[in-house]
């Protein structure tokens, strides 16, 4: 099982337990919304990503966004589910404050294991 951490939330005082780092299945998701309407043309063997395929919708982001929470959630006020019945908990519970401070946390937590693995990957190359 992946480790986690437990945050407070900041006006509720509800413990929301996040895992210290994002699943494959999650990092899958986040980047679905990104690469769903992108096209690679191939020219003389080489994928090349189409020029229009430069935007990204905000809807996209916003689902990015909403995977990255999901995915990082292990429980809410000590109960476990699936991660959309966490997300719904969250969402349908949280006020604006306490689920910013949590988007923050969950940010802070994924960049953090990026920066991560970026450092191995570099480490690994000298």
């Amino acid at each position: 099982m992946r480790e986690t951490k437990k945050i407070v939330l900041p006006k509720s005082q509800k413990i929301v337990e996040i895992y210290t780092y994002l699943s494959q299945r999650g990092y899958e998701a986040i980047r679905e919304p990104f690469l769903r309407d992108r096209k690679i043309s191939f020219i003389e063997g080489k994928g090349v990503v189409e020029e229009n395929s430069k935007e990204i919708e905000m809807k996209a982001i916003a689902e990015a966004n909403k995977a990255n929470i999901k995915y990082m959630l292990y429980s809410f006020d000590g109960e476990t589910g699936t991660p959309d019945e966490l997300y719904d908990k969250v969402i349908n519970y949280l006020g604006k404050k306490d689920y910013e401070f949590l988007v923050e946390k969950i940010n802070e937590t994924t960049k953090e294991d990026e920066e991560e693995n970026i450092k191995k990957k570099l480490d690994d190359q000298t």
